[in-house]
């Protein structure tokens, strides 16, 4: 069993436009609820509330998880793929500090479903998306790299993560204030080995914040369920690949 651990902010938790038309189960991959205790079949809406730091697929619409699953198991089809999924929404880096609530909160979660795994676990992989509350608070490029690698040591301390997949932000502020921290996630990509970069497509599909293809246009700064699609599988396809041939 592969675990995929999902983290980050409001457009990793999930706040798209309305329910995905496709709500049926992806085969192959489960997803863990903490409040129960157990497994389920991965489908949207997916996460769940757990007060008060963790927050699921706002008003139970769609999230990237099924499809970036969906697109992951491509390469790993004989191995059953759990998705962990611990975010929440307006959150910055220094909301992920690992002296924080938040934090241990998605560690318990991760921790919990490790204890009540079904199938012995061979790969844990974590995958980000988070940094428009930094850029919108003008957070400099040096030090959202510092707390990031810090979040990531803890992270591989911690939790035993593999490698740190960072879905790169895209644009929903200015341009130098978001290129600040796409070009920190990139640096850490660069500098430290055990950072992946799993998709850039963000910054393509908002380029035009009006663009009704792929932005909620009824909550401004969030991906529509047509965006959720296409980053999932963007990012899912990059993890997948690493996953089986270990580039």
């Amino acid at each position: 069993m592969d675990i995929l651990f999902f983290g980050g902010q409001s457009n990793m938790e999930g706040q798209t436009e309305a329910p995905p038309a496709d709500r049926s189960d992806v085969p192959g991959c489960i997803e863990y609820k903490l409040l129960e205790r157990k497994y389920v079949p991965l489908h949207h809406p997916a996460g769940e509330d757990v007060p008060p730091y963790l927050g699921g697929a706002c008003f139970g619409n769609g999230s990237l998880l099924p499809d970036f699953c969906r697109r992951y198991r491509k390469f790993r089809s004989d191995v059953t793929v759990a998705a962990v999924h611990a975010a929440q929404g307006a959150t910055t880096i220094d909301d992920w500090d690992p002296e924080k609530g938040l934090y241990k909160a998605a560690v318990d979660k991760l921790k919990a479903a490790l204890e009540d795994a079904p199938e012995p676990v061979e790969h844990i992989y974590y995958i980000w998306l988070q940094g428009e509350s930094d850029a919108i608070r003008d957070l400099s490029e040096d030090e959202y790299y510092e707390k990031l690698i810090r979040f990531k040591n803890c992270l591989k301390r911690d939790c035993g993560i593999e490698k740190f997949g960072i879905i790169r932000v895209g644009y929903f502020t200015t341009p130098e204030k978001d290129e600040r921290i796409m070009e920190a996630q990139e640096r850490a990509v660069r500098e430290d080995p055990d950072f992946l970069l799993l998709t850039r497509i963000t910054s393509q599909i908002t380029e035009n914040l009006l663009n009704p293809d792929f932005i909620n246009q009824e909550y401004s700064g969030h991906y529509n369920n047509r965006a959720m699609t296409v980053v999932g599988k963007d990012a899912g396809e990059t993890l997948g690949r690493y996953a089986k041939y270990g580039k």
